[in-house]
């Protein structure tokens, strides 16, 4: 799944535990969709690594696979959001109550990245919405575990 054409695009991969179903999508619509691990439970006190694979649990970082481009708005909840609800935030990049995840918000990423924060983002130039986002993270062979 390519996003890499210079312009801002809303992604979102949704995982349901029971059924193991998850969900791609790109600019509000289903792209892809699969299963992935049934049933299983993900433990507190693991580690959400955004920018770099990871060669191994919690390390194994090679600053040649980092994620090089900018990211903004990166939300995490503990259910499932509606087909719905995802189509609207692709329009929308306010943050206000209503877009922020449940367990991880926007800010908590701002405030502990190592990344460095470069200027004022429109987040999408080819959706029609109202863009109110003051700030992206530019990732340049940087990692940022949480």
């Amino acid at each position: 799944m390519s996003a890499n054409d210079g312009v801002w695009h809303h992604i979102c991969v949704s995982w349901e535990r029971s059924s193991g179903s998850w969900t791609f999508y790109k600019d509000g619509k289903i792209k892809q969709q699969g299963q992935l691990k049934a049933g299983h439970t993900i433990r507190e006190g693991g580690s959400l690594v955004l920018g770099q694979d990871q060669d191994s649990v919690g390390g194994g970082f090679d600053a040649d696979q980092s994620f090089k481009g900018m990211l903004s708005n990166v939300n995490v909840w503990d259910h499932k959001l509606t087909d719905t609800r995802i189509e609207e935030m692709s329009k929308s990049c306010l943050l206000d109550e209503w877009n922020a995840g449940n367990v991880y918000r926007w800010g908590d990423f701002l405030q502990k990245a190592p990344a460095r924060l470069v200027k004022k983002s429109l987040c999408n130039l080819s959706i029609t919405g109202t863009w109110h986002n003051p700030h992206n993270i530019h990732f340049d062979k940087y990692q940022a575990n949480y």
